[in-house]
């Protein structure tokens, strides 16, 4: 915001070097971006943050300044003319969408003769960046830069039917606006009307139509409030930017609209002549009520870490307008309508601070810090992560958007999006992980890196048919390009056994959108689904550009570490070595390995401690049909080595068992 040093000290007595004045303003909040002087004048470019709209306005920075140093705030000071008419006989106002239009304020001069505006206004605009146009429209730009309330200057007799109707477009409603732009306009679009057409943009620009010239004689001046949401909107869907839509997005102050208003008016007819109506045509759905904030003393001490008197706050609070009263240690406030950004205790508690200094809180030597145990989340998380390292996976960190057609890739045709105009591209929630690990996969073949192991630990968002919100949940992704579907159902198994020991895991064959139907199956925990592993598919390989197959699986991980923090029991190390057996049966080609795991363990044998599928085996000597499976058995005694005689009789009472379950043949 561009500032003008002999237009503030209308308001405001500045009379200290400007590189103080500037030390000033950075010293209270407002970061001095230059100082240029021109011929006239010296013009400072303060950055504003976007809660504090009442800056965008010379009349606000001198309040700003008159609380900072003290001095004495004088507003502008101006008098209407004896009026000629009544406004309400000459125009009306509907406002049809008060959601969107809380407040619409119109006044009327007639008899206004358009000319240059004076040298002084078209020097102070100029030094602003604003270019002079004519005097009625220069007095619009320039209390605009005054009060911070945007201001709009119809010809009046340009308005069918001589009326404002403020209402939503219609649905491919054509508007060409004054900077000649052709805009298209939609239901979601608040425009302002006449009888016939719309006439302007609300809060953004107006129509080339009815804009100001020199022919114009009767003027109908706009001072409104607009939805800021609505307003940032409309312009960026249209590609409109404007002073005035800059400031209506961050809210303006609802009522200085009339003070704002009739200060334009008066300065049209001081410098362009005219009569001004009598009243102002006025429809406002909520008149603005105060809101009372308190701060406690005490809280304000422990916060800053500095006792400040309450004589000295109070002075403070005073200077800012903010009318404070004390009783009982509290200070109660009541909010002025330009500072909505007070709502809070800690907001007055800022306030203080600022003015009173952030270099009077006093800095320690030392910077104490409580250490904490990291949470159960966080120690789940460090787990899984250790887990996943160990087993040769490199951790990813990717965005949580994606574009709608990778999520149809996996069966979410329509997923959680934002709104377009905030994203026009990946504009969509992921729905799991494995989207943008694919990307990471692609964009590594595309640098010529070999087959990756890539995992992601953090949020997806599923919709949920029905429901306005999605399932988010925290979701571990798993992908290794040119790899195996046994490297990720190893490592699956290597998390259930670190987060859920006491859980039951299978895995079992079944389908799911984005997986080869031939190599995917859904993971159970307990009996209960928790994700899905298998081969990437053929179009989503396509779609990603992939030249190698992908093996990949999403897991709940909430619902997989739902048992990590159980208590655990540990065993002394073994005294007595393991001893391992393979063996190897031939069964028929549909016994599954869980079929042949589940027979081995229905034979009880204290002894054994371990059982692990090594291989299978297909081809000639094994019959048509066929196939060879081979196990490995682990046994251990706590009493002594075991001896081969005793593991040879476990052996044998397995593979007994085998043959009775599953017709399984002993391999020679």
């Amino acid at each position: 915001m561009k500032i003008s040093l002999n237009w503030l000290t209308d308001y405001v007595d500045v009379s200290m070097p400007v590189a103080e004045l500037a030390e000033l303003f950075v010293r209270i909040g407002f970061p001095v971006e230059s100082v240029e002087q021109t011929d006239t004048d010296i013009v400072i470019d303060l950055e504003i943050t976007s809660n504090r709209p009442d800056m965008l306005g010379h009349i606000g920075v001198a309040r700003e300044l008159a609380a900072a140093t003290g001095a004495k705030f004088t507003g502008p000071k101006f008098a209407l003319p004896a009026p000629r008419g009544k406004a309400a006989d000459m125009t009306s106002v509907t406002v049809e969408a008060p959601d969107l239009c809380p407040r619409y304020t119109a006044r009327v001069i007639k008899g206004v003769k358009v000319g240059p505006s004076p040298r002084w206004m078209v020097e102070r605009l100029e030094a602003l960046g604003l270019r002079s146009i004519n005097n009625v429209v220069d007095v619009t730009n320039y209390v605009l830069m005054e009060y911070s309330q945007p201001l709009h200057s119809f010809d009046f007799d340009k308005l069918a039917g001589r009326k404002i109707v403020v209402r939503r477009a219609k649905g491919g409603e054509m508007m060409v606006s004054i900077d000649q732009t052709r805009c298209r306009l939609d239901e979601q679009m608040l425009v302002i009307a006449d009888e016939a057409k719309a006439v302007a943009i609300a809060g953004i620009m107006g129509g080339l139509d009815t804009e100001v010239s020199e022919g114009t004689v009767n003027v109908l001046i706009e001072a409104a409030q607009f939805d800021p949401l609505a307003t940032r909107r409309t312009s960026r869907r249209l590609g409109i930017m404007s002073d005035s839509n800059y400031r209506f997005e961050r809210g303006i102050d609802p009522v200085a609209i009339d003070e704002a208003s009739g200060r334009a008016c008066a300065m049209i007819i001081e410098l362009a002549g005219g009569e001004l109506a009598e009243g102002m045509v006025d429809v406002w759905a909520k008149p603005f009520e105060p809101v009372r904030v308190s701060m406690r003393n005490e809280r304000l001490k422990a916060v800053l870490g500095i006792d400040i008197p309450e004589s000295r706050s109070m002075q403070i609070l005073e200077g800012l307008g903010l009318q404070p009263q004390s009783a009982g240690g509290v200070v109660s406030c009541t909010i002025p309508p330009y500072r909505a950004d007070l709502y809070r205790e800690i907001d007055l508690v800022e306030e203080v601070a600022r003015l009173e200094g952030y270099d009077k809180i006093p800095t320690a030597n030392r910077v104490s810090h409580a250490v904490q145990p990291p949470i159960a989340v966080q120690q789940l998380r460090r787990r899984a992560a250790a887990v996943m390292s160990a087993a040769g996976f490199d951790e990813a960190l990717t965005i949580g958007f994606v574009d709608v057609s990778e999520a149809a890739l996996f069966g979410v045709s329509e997923p959680v999006c934002v709104d377009p105009l905030v994203r026009r591209t990946n504009n969509a929630l992921r729905p799991n992980l494995l989207i943008n690990l694919l990307e990471v996969c692609k964009t590594n073949q595309n640098a010529g890196n070999g087959p990756v192991g890539l995992y992601e630990l953090a949020s997806a968002f599923p919709p949920v048919q029905g429901r306005q919100l999605p399932a988010e949940h925290t979701q571990l992704a798993v992908v290794r390009a040119g790899g195996e579907l046994r490297d990720i159902r190893g490592v699956i198994e290597s998390l259930a056994c670190e987060l859920a020991p006491k859980s039951r895991l299978e895995v079992v064959p079944a389908s799911a959108k984005g997986f080869d139907e031939s190599s995917s199956a859904q993971v159970l925990l307990d009996g209960k689904a928790i994700g899905f592993i298998g081969a990437a598919s053929g179009d989503v390989l396509a779609h990603y550009g992939l030249e190698h197959a992908v093996m990949m699986g999403a897991l709940n991980f909430d619902a997989l570490s739902a048992g990590g923090l159980v208590t655990r029991r540990f065993s002394p190390v073994p005294r007595f070595p393991a001893v391992r057996r393979d063996i190897s049966v031939i069964v028929d080609e549909a016994v599954t390995w869980k079929q042949l795991a589940a027979a081995i363990e229905s034979v009880a044998q204290p002894m054994r401690v371990g059982l692990d599928y090594v291989t299978t085996y297909r081809g000639k000597p094994i019959a048509a049909g066929k196939k060879s499976v081979t196990a490995a058995i682990t046994y251990r005694s706590s009493e002594g080595t075991l001896r081969g005689e005793q593991v040879d009789a476990e052996m044998s009472n397995i593979v007994s068992a085998l043959k009775a379950s599953l017709g399984a043949e002993l391999r020679a």
